[in-house]
């Protein structure tokens, strides 16, 4: 009850503020005056505001329900009047539906313009493509390491404008993206199919095109994750990676995507939540755990400021990764990992405190006056704080944030975003990059694409939604006349799989959808289902029928399935819900991937133009990775 009223004081608070002004922003337009000009009036409440990305994922109504925020509500409204953040990053609670997401964007926009003078808002999503995506009816995408497979910078080009394009339609105006990690640990929990390869020229390549994609659409693009995620076994959502590599080893390979990057323009750079006790020396104690710890990169003035200013001369914006996850949340205070953060080199604090309930938002608030006052009494250098609102404005100036915000026709623009986010076009081009993506390794005796006739094909599937896109896949190719009308193809889940389904089985294809190294060691609970496939394979060649795998995620199961007649890779697995041809207006997000493997397969003239961009590692007895390569990255 207590927290309740000291909420409802702190939203009181904010409602007379506004109406009553008090803010150092000057009255005239932002816009006619010059960055410099506007961190002169700027008060230290304001400076540190202005330096803070929160998310408003969810709200709590007045009996302690949470909610997806996908409208306005008077106590954001509140606080964005109240505050002139840098900006406002949006999630897929936010974004489930079009039109409520135009509207939504649009109403925080206008919220925060309601104080004169007062910058726009950056606002910003995690909309990588593939498996990391928030927008609900917009295009999928295949992912980052199927655009890795392509070979071809300018399909990341075209996957970086399509996404672009989408976000401006709704009012989106900077998306967290590309990831530039090189994923050379094939046991990464956390990026795997987000990065483009296990070679940092191919990532460079890949990673400057999408970058410049979506800087073509004017979306801001941060880049991700200084210096490198690639090479941990730990989530940093979840626990503290620690990387032992030496700077020069860093300078040889995690760094190339990003100073490629840098020197093609990149405006906002996202650091790690990693240690890299070989570069950073310094250490803290954990809250946690009360052992010491070497100080995380976004922690870290030694890769902060002296690594990626000074000798990568990166003359951006540098934004935190979430401050909410447990690699900082679980370690650190708040208020010292801000201080150490700011100090370090941080521009922008993303997602400083959650926001999900009235003390979260109260929480936010005690945050910003707790970050001033530290400033104000100097333990947070002002010129620190100067220096990242100096920076952030530029940026703004750069893309017109400065202008006063105008919604201008919002129901055109709702009806324009409608017609723009999972348009058929958007599709068909989602659907060609992810065919160009599909990858084979293995053919025995030529066995793809197969010459389907009257017998029986049976498509063993993890998921019933994977049902639907192997359906999709074959009827589409029966529409094209690319597979035959009479053809007996049949998909099926895990879960509705019996063992009479392979009576009089010619060709069974398995998808295998491996998320983890778990699933592909046999002898793990997650890895069971593996030992059904090899009975399957056994079963399937003593009645004299062939097998093909499709490794429909993470790629490193390819070596897994040595009995296999053919292996292929498409890189993401996710079905589809519901039909898209036959959805009113743009269907819900669905994988492009895996029918487009299935298509290769089936149809009579399949093609297969992946290149492989990682290396696959061979296994051992027990499932576990070795030193030797069973399939060689491509050229």
């Amino acid at each position: 009850m207590k927290t309740k009223r000291l909420a409802a004081a702190l939203l009181s608070a904010v409602l007379l503020f506004t109406a009553f002004g008090g803010s150092g922003y000057a009255e005239e337009s932002a816009s006619a005056r010059t960055p410099e000009q506007i961190l002169a009036g700027m008060t230290t409440e304001e400076k540190v505001a202005q330096m803070l990305m929160p998310e408003f994922k969810y709200y709590t109504d007045e009996k302690g329900q949470r909610h997806d925020l996908t409208e306005m509500r008077p106590e954001i409204e509140a606080i964005l009047k109240r505050h002139g953040f840098a900006g406002v990053i949006f999630f897929s609670y936010n974004m489930a539906d079009t039109e409520k997401a135009v509207r939504l964007v649009d109403a925080m926009q206008t919220a925060n313009a309601s104080q004169a003078g007062r910058p726009q808002l950056l606002t910003a999503i995690d909309q990588e493509g593939g498996a990391v995506v928030r927008i609900g009816h917009g295009v999928q995408m295949p992912g980052n390491m199927a655009i890795g497979a392509t070979g071809d910078p300018a399909a990341a080009e075209q996957a970086g404008r399509l996404i672009g394009e989408e976000l401006k339609a709704i009012g989106l105006n900077y998306d967290t993206a590309p990831v530039l990690d090189v994923n050379s640990n094939p046991a990464n929990p956390i990026i795997g199919l987000r990065s483009f390869s296990d070679d940092p020229e191919l990532v460079a390549g890949m990673g400057v095109a999408m970058m410049q994609g979506l800087q073509e659409t004017g979306t801001v693009s941060a880049v991700k994750h200084f210096p490198g995620h690639g090479d941990t076994a730990t989530d940093s959502h979840t626990g503290l990676p620690r990387v032992e590599k030496s700077l020069d080893e860093l300078r040889d390979f995690e760094l190339v995507p990003f100073q490629t990057c840098i020197d093609a323009g990149a405006e906002v750079v996202m650091t790690a939540h990693i240690q890299f006790p070989l570069i950073e020396k310094k250490t803290a104690v954990s809250v946690k755990t009360g052992e010491k710890i070497s100080l995380p990169a976004t922690l870290s003035k030694t890769i902060l400021t002296d690594l990626l200013r000074g000798e990568m001369g990166f003359d951006g914006v540098i934004t935190s990764d979430s401050m909410q996850m447990d690699a900082i949340a679980k370690h650190f205070d708040p208020l010292v990992a801000a201080q150490t953060a700011i100090d370090a080199g941080v521009n922008i604090l993303l997602m400083p405190v959650d926001t999900r309930t009235p003390k979260g938002l109260a929480a936010l608030e005690q945050y910003i006056h707790d970050v001033a006052e530290l400033v104000d009494k100097g333990k947070i250098p002002v010129e620190k704080v100067d220096d990242s609102v100096l920076r952030i404005l530029r940026l703004k100036e750069k893309h017109g944030l400065l202008e006063p915000y105008d919604s201008g026709d919002l129901e055109s623009r709702v009806k324009n975003a409608l017609e723009t986010v999972g348009s058929a076009e958007h599709h068909r081009i989602e659907a060609e990059l992810a065919a160009r993506a599909v990858t084979l390794v293995k053919n025995a005796k030529g066995l793809l694409p197969l010459r389907i006739g009257k017998e029986k094909t049976l498509i063993l599937v993890p998921y019933d939604s994977e049902v639907q896109s192997a359906v999709y896949a074959a009827e589409t190719l029966q529409s094209e006349g690319k597979l035959s009308r009479s053809a007996s193809i049949r998909a099926v889940s895990y879960s509705g799989f019996s063992k009479a389904e392979l009576d009089d089985v010619k060709h069974l294809i398995v998808v295998s959808a491996t998320y983890g190294m778990n699933e592909i060691d046999p002898w793990t609970k997650d890895g069971a289902y593996s030992l059904l496939v090899d009975k399957l394979i056994d079963a399937v060649h003593e009645a004299g029928g062939d097998v093909t795998i499709v490794s429909a995620q993470l790629p490193y199961d390819a070596s897994r399935y040595d009995k296999a007649d053919a292996v292929v890779l498409t890189w993401f697995a996710k079905g589809m819900t519901s039909d898209p041809r036959t959805a009113e207006g743009a269907p819900t997000s669905y994988g492009v991937n895996l029918p487009a493997a299935l298509m290769q397969i089936l149809s009579r003239d399949g093609v297969f133009p992946g290149k492989l961009p990682v290396n696959v590692p061979q296994l051992d007895e027990d499932g576990h990775f070795t030193d030797q390569t069973e399939y060689l990255r491509a050229a």
